[in-house]
């Protein structure tokens, strides 16, 4: 999971400030741990963050005495001082306990930890509960609050462990009273959800795939295919997009998922970067999709007995960020893009690709603004050139449970009759 956007800094060991929903926020190279850095006697990211907190605070106090509203990035972190005792009974028997008062949200945590990331639907660090050694919380002014379905997971990290790939201890997802509602998912599955290794030459290594097969629809014909960016993440596609299949809201279609690689001990850029984003290694990324265009999708038709076209690509992330890279490099190949809360957009839409008229469903969240932004100015700029796209932006964050709501719909525009 991408928490911020990353770019190689040509000194590794050294620790910056940047500024989100009000708040100074300490980072550094996600590969490099506060360890090393000390190490070297440099200052760690927990010494600056330590040292932003009282301003921090500070600053959060007044925004929340003054009622300032949410900055462009639709979400302000506030805080007021309250008794720790207090704040504990919130938690009953959990660990984490969520709730919302007018426009803001309210997070709080117990565990034992030296820092504290929120991840998915959104991502300040959690500060400390003063009078307590095991609180922790944030409280953000959220516009449109009351329409937000964002998904809260807790990201601890004790010192010398690296920033990037920890896992999530706690989860909540918190709906507001005016949220939408959201498709059903599956607790198991009709279809076939199937794994596979290809050798491949491109690569120059073994690459997984996982595919889901829909049940027997009654389609005339073999069935359309998707290409699914980060492929591992089939599994989760097919719990939403298998109901609507069967409800008849969306044709049938093959998911076919390339796995993507995730090395946190990598460096900076990793695997996947390098994969997904053309500028990182151009060498790799056009590697990745000759891997995908000459061994996958000759592989999925013979072995999978899917259509020749139409052959659809999706992602979220970095993978959407793909997505429309190779739909911009092969659109004599991918005739729609599914691509959610992009990061990296191409600079110009290519001949080719304006001539092929592929058609572009987008879509982020008003909670990411980095992604929210690019993938705006991606759809603006089909809509300008007079391509087919269809834009749509959910009141939340950088999230996997808006990504499987937005696939369902995405497919079902894409193979639509023109």
């Amino acid at each position: 999971m991408t928490l911020v956007s990353i770019r190689h800094d040509p000194d590794p060991l050294a620790v910056r400030t940047r500024i989100a929903g009000g708040e100074e926020i300490a980072f550094g190279e996600p590969f490099v741990t506060d360890q090393e850095r000390a190490a070297a006697g440099r200052e760690t990211v927990a010494e600056r963050s330590r040292a932003l907190l009282e301003g921090n605070r500070r600053r959060a106090a007044e925004r929340y005495a003054a009622a300032v509203p949410p900055d462009a990035d639709e979400v302000i972190r506030v805080w007021y001082p309250r008794d720790a005792g207090a704040l504990r009974s919130r938690l009953a028997d959990a660990a984490l306990a969520v709730w919302a008062e007018d426009d803001i949200l309210h997070v709080l945590w117990q565990g034992e930890a030296d820092e504290v990331q929120l991840g998915s639907g959104v991502q300040p660090p959690l500060w400390p509960v003063p009078g307590s050694d095991d609180l922790w919380e944030a409280s953000l002014r959220i516009h449109r609050l009351a329409e937000a379905v964002i998904s809260i997971m807790v990201l601890p990290r004790r010192a010398g462990e690296p920033r990037l790939g920890q896992p999530s201890v706690d989860h909540i997802v918190w709906r507001g009273p005016r949220a939408p509602t959201l498709l059903p998912a599956a607790e198991s599955l009709v279809g076939a959800i199937e794994d596979h290794t290809i050798d491949s030459a491109a690569l120059g290594a073994p690459r997984g795939l996982t595919v889901y097969r829909p049940p027997e629809s009654g389609q005339p014909g073999p069935l359309p295919a998707c290409i699914v960016a980060d492929g591992q993440s089939v599994r989760m596609f097919a719990r939403v997009f298998e109901p609507a299949i069967l409800a008849g809201a969306v044709p049938a279609a093959v998911l076919v998922g390339v796995h993507s690689v995730f090395d946190p001990a990598a460096g900076w850029p990793d695997p996947r970067s390098r994969e997904y984003v053309p500028g990182h290694d151009r060498r790799r990324f056009n590697a990745h999709l000759r891997f995908v265009v000459d061994e996958v999708i000759p592989w999925a038709t013979r072995r999978l007995g899917v259509a020749a076209r139409p052959w659809l690509v999706a992602g979220y992330s970095n993978g959407a960020a793909w997505s429309i890279a190779a739909a911009q490099r092969r659109p004599d190949l991918f005739t729609g893009v599914a691509a959610f809360s992009a990061g990296v957009v191409p600079g110009r839409i290519t001949s080719a690709a304006r001539t092929a008229g592929i058609r572009h469903y987008l879509a982020a969240g008003t909670l990411e603004p980095g992604f929210r932004r690019s993938t705006r100015q991606w759809a603006e700029r089909l809509q300008r050139a007079g391509l087919p796209c269809r834009h749509h932006e959910w009141v939340g964050g950088h999230d996997n449970l808006w990504w499987e709501q937005e696939l369902p719909a995405a497919l079902g525009w894409l193979l639509a009759p023109t």
